[in-house]
């Protein structure tokens, strides 16, 4: 087992463990460019749950459109591409619900043996969780410059983010059932569909939080760390540990890492250090209106944390923020107000230069 204090701090500035962090005086990282990918809709208003690839010459981006409000059937999935990520093509239908009371939510792209595939889960609406819903995990392919249904990943599942490559070769995702238990899937070895299932925390818990949209990454040292964001009003991240790549976890532990009960994100960039992309700012009047980027070495303990300078009124939510790494910027794609598809280009110089690392 790992020592609780090892689990419990996460963010460290100037040396020191942040019980409180002074939103107001923190660095603000300034993008060198923003676009509006996807304009607010006449009719159908939502838009949420972006993820972004470059694949063959080609950005790709993803995302949930609905009616007003999310998780209602009917909800369907977009797509876009662009060859510079600034001038994007006319989104079209990625996926939409066959079957009467359904609705898909967007799961991401993977990249499986050659194969261009999007992830969405299938949901009877209104609501993807509860007693009683039916949840899939759905792949479709790339095929002839269409996308076709390739089948079933796994049953009564949603990922948070698409599959990733363990230290041992195979594949690994988080899964989370009708009743948000948390899972990890692994395997993939032969088939998108073949996986085997460890649990990680149970909504009904002893840890007195409400885990939602796991996120995880293996740190320097081997040792696979977990993200997990609260719903219980708390609003701090609670992370827990596998030592033996995702089959067994350490119980979860309320970090000192604040976050507005939002979606977040995190990668390793090609020049060693990783960043981590949340809304940090948890006072109420603010909630889900800043975005922040931090950045850790170990994969474990996060030493600067800034406010990016994303165009804001104050009021708009700025909220999922999903990234990629191409040619020395930080490609940032988020929703505004759960209504707009936006996207930020962040040079990886600034990030440097403001944290002189």
């Amino acid at each position: 087992m790992l020592p609780i204090s090892y689990q419990r701090t996460m963010l460290v500035i100037d040396g020191k463990y942040v019980k409180k962090l002074d939103y107001e005086k923190l660095p603000v990282m300034k993008p060198s460019r923003h676009i509006v990918l996807s304009q607010e809709h006449p009719e159908w208003k939502f838009q949420l749950h972006n993820y972004l690839l470059y694949h063959e010459n080609r950005f790709w981006c993803m995302w949930s459109f609905g009616p007003e409000e999310e998780a209602k059937i009917g909800q369907k999935i977009l797509y876009s591409t662009s060859r510079d990520a600034i001038n994007w093509e006319k989104p079209e239908i990625l996926a939409e619900p066959q079957d009467k009371g359904f609705g898909y939510i967007a799961r991401g792209f993977w990249v499986y043996k050659n194969n261009l595939l999007a992830l969405a889960a299938y949901f009877t609406g209104p609501g993807a969780f509860g007693k009683g819903k039916k949840l899939q995990l759905h792949a479709y392919k790339w095929h002839y410059r269409k996308w076709k249904f390739a089948g079933v990943v796994f049953d009564d599942a949603i990922n948070n983010f698409p599959p990733q490559k363990l230290p041992d070769g195979k594949w690994m995702m988080t899964r989370r059932d009708v009743l948000m238990n948390v899972y990890t899937l692994i395997g993939a070895e032969n088939s998108f569909d073949e996986w085997n299932c460890y649990p990680v925390v149970n909504l009904q818990n002893n840890f007195n939080f409400l885990p939602d949209e796991p996120f995880w990454w293996v740190q320097e040292d081997g040792i696979i760390a977990m993200f997990l964001r609260d719903n219980s009003g708390k609003r701090k991240i609670f992370r827990c540990f596998s030592l033996d790549n995702g089959k067994t976890w350490t119980d979860p532990v309320k970090t000192n890492f604040p976050n507005a009960t939002s979606k977040f994100f995190g990668l390793k960039t090609a020049r060693g250090y990783r960043v981590f992309i949340s809304n940090a700012n948890r006072n109420m009047d603010v909630l889900r209106k800043q975005m922040h980027l931090s950045i850790t070495h170990d994969g474990r303990v996060f030493t600067n944390i800034a406010r990016i300078d994303v165009p804001t009124d104050g009021k708009a939510t700025l909220q999922y923020p999903h990234a990629l790494e191409y040619k020395g910027n930080l490609l940032v794609a988020f929703s505004r107000n759960k209504r707009t598809i936006e996207l930020i280009n962040i040079p990886l110089e600034r990030i440097e230069n403001l944290f002189k690392l």
